[in-house]
């Protein structure tokens, strides 16, 4: 009888790929055929315009707080509810894993998946799997910010260009330290060296991924079809969940840790998004063009 196959380094790999890979198609699907919900989408200007518009005109007579925000018959109503589901699920996420954390529930599950990528996998997995956490760290993601900014801001450059990549950059480590500091909760002990990486909730390596890609889909989405879009899209979630599942099975983090890292990070995105009109890339543009439109019925 021949010697038994190996499947452990396969399966490692599938885990770390597959994953992504079902998440990214379903975000470019999605957003192939809604594209109302990409918050980074050329809808996000004037979707928020739409709110604060019904906010600041008084004159038009009452109506229901949810329609004259929410309609899902129109695409800014759509989009913006698009938009606040992304920012208020994301929220509730990361406060219900932050509670189950402080809590202890659901450890199990959590001491159950940590070891499971040092026990079935090899050399050259942990080098794959190594190579594709780096993708989320701070060293690769300033590499990858950087290139595309010089690429983009030569293709189609603005002044906020650069403003709206730093403030989702640098907020969001700034916010996912916060909840570490709170939280202070201890990583896995399978890597002897990941207790000098700090605390362990959210995974700031998820977050990063997840929101510094999302950004990135979206100044790289400006002016182009909107099967760049989607593709862009279901790329960036692509390498945020590898990311996330990479640091899993590194045994660094808990699986907990990256759901909420990536809660955090698309959660963050999408706030910034709607804040600087989507694909518009100017902060306030929501204000100023609901502001035209009150001043044009006045």
């Amino acid at each position: 009888m021949g010697a038994a196959v190996n499947l452990g380094p396969v399966i490692v790999l599938v885990a770390l790929f597959v994953p992504a890979l079902i998440a990214g198609s379903l975000m470019a699907l999605l957003v192939s055929r809604r594209p109302q919900f990409d918050p980074a989408s050329a809808h996000a200007a004037s979707v928020a315009a739409h709110a604060i518009e019904r906010e600041l005109e008084d004159d038009r007579g009452p109506a229901p707080w949810a329609r004259r925000h929410f309609d899902p018959k129109t695409s800014t109503g759509l989009a913006l509810l698009a938009a606040l589901i992304v920012i208020i699920v994301g929220g509730l996420v990361v406060g219900a894993l932050a509670l189950l954390v402080r809590a202890h529930i659901g450890q199990g599950i959590d001491n159950a998946v940590a070891p499971w990528g040092t026990e079935h996998g090899t050399a050259f997995t942990h080098d794959v799997v190594k190579a594709v956490t780096q993708l989320g760290g701070t060293t690769g993601l300033m590499i990858v910010v950087v290139v595309v900014l010089i690429m983009e801001m030569r293709r189609r450059p603005t002044r906020w260009l650069p403003v709206f990549v730093l403030v989702v950059a640098i907020g969001q480590p700034f916010v996912t330290n916060t909840i570490k500091d709170l939280l202070e909760r201890v990583r896995p002990t399978i890597d002897p060296g990941a207790a000098a990486l700090g605390p362990s909730f959210p995974s700031g390596h998820s977050a990063g991924a997840a929101a510094c890609f999302a950004a990135l889909a979206l100044v790289l989405g400006r002016g182009r079809s909107p099967r760049a879009h989607a593709l862009l899209a279901g790329a960036a979630v692509f390498i945020a969940v590898a990311v996330a599942t990479s640091r899993v099975l590194l045994g660094v983090h808990w699986l907990t840790d990256v759901i909420g890292g990536l809660a955090l990070g698309w959660t963050w995105f999408a706030v910034c998004a709607v804040a600087f009109g989507g694909r518009v890339l100017r902060f306030g543009a929501p204000i100023e063009a609901a502001e035209r439109t009150v001043d044009a019925h006045s």
